[in-house]
């Protein structure tokens, strides 16, 4: 079992009102106690888990308990959450994210996106003097142990579930904000274009495209031909795919023949077995 599936497994298998031991963990996923231990103490110092003497509890106050419950009530169980999305597929996030730093240079202007790879590559990047907007309080808060790295957030609501900032009006930032480049990830890309499935990001994210020079997708291969119901810009408007070597040759092809330069992202050992640092 690879560690994403693992760190999945037993958050979901704690509660917030008792501690479940290290041996029902060790029993329940299969692996060593060593290995449990090993994991609880990593989640713990992310803030996903309260470590206790012998085992662990979820980490969930009352107000997060009811807003699960009230999502529950309204079906919305089946949606997963910024930190369920983080740990899936993250040697591929890797991996593309690794790539990405390639088309940074200090001194740049950059928008970054809100989403699970665009936060993977802003917890990798180095510190130099970049300039970032980024519409995630997820990115704000791995990049503030960045000191040279100035960021700038446009004005807006704060979205709990998405973990950004939007905003349905014009932003008086934003209108003043020119970046040499855009790294966006997505819910699917398709040959209708880069698609989303919530209405306000799609407006929000269509503003912030405007202000780049140049669009840089970042999107595993899951992504590929994906369901996505609003589309957010056209095929032409992007100039660079990022993704992992999972995409299938077909879908090089019909990408490449949009004019898009596609960039194949090889998934390396450490990918695999170095986790994404999760969000607080």
């Amino acid at each position: 079992m690879h560690f994403q599936d693992r760190w999945k497994r037993i958050i979901d298998e704690l509660s917030p009102d008792r501690v479940t031991s290290v041996d029902e963990l060790t029993e329940r996923l299969g692996v060593s106690p060593a290995t449990i231990r090993r994991d609880l103490n990593e989640l713990d110092g992310l803030g996903y888990l309260l470590r206790v003497r012998g085992g662990a509890m979820r980490a969930e106050s009352k107000a997060y308990k009811q807003a699960a419950d009230e999502r529950r009530s309204e079906g919305l169980q089946g949606q997963p959450g910024f930190l369920d999305t983080v740990i899936s597929h993250a040697p591929a996030k890797r991996a593309i994210a690794r790539t990405a730093l390639e088309f940074l240079t200090p001194g740049l202007s950059m928008i970054i996106d809100g989403g699970t790879t665009t936060y993977t590559m802003a917890s990798m990047m180095p510190n130099e003097p970049y300039h970032v907007l980024t519409t995630s309080i997820a990115i704000l808060q791995g990049l503030i142990a960045r000191p040279r790295v100035r960021v700038t957030l446009p004005g807006g609501e704060f979205f709990r579930e998405q973990s950004i900032i939007l905003n349905p009006y014009e932003d008086g930032i934003l209108q003043h904000f020119t970046a040499a480049r855009m790294f966006i990830g997505c819910q699917a890309i398709t040959r209708n274009g880069l698609l989303q499935t919530d209405g306000l990001l799609v407006q929000s994210e269509r503003r912030l495209i405007e202000r780049a020079n140049e669009i840089i997708v970042l999107a595993d291969s899951s992504k590929i031909n994906a369901s996505g119901s609003l589309a957010v810009c056209p095929l032409s408007k992007i100039d660079v795919l990022i993704t992992d070597d999972g995409i299938a040759p077909d879908a090089v092809e019909w990408l490449k023949a949009a004019g898009i330069d596609v960039r194949i992202a090889e998934r390396t050992a450490e990918d695999r077995n170095t986790p994404v640092p999760l969000p607080r």
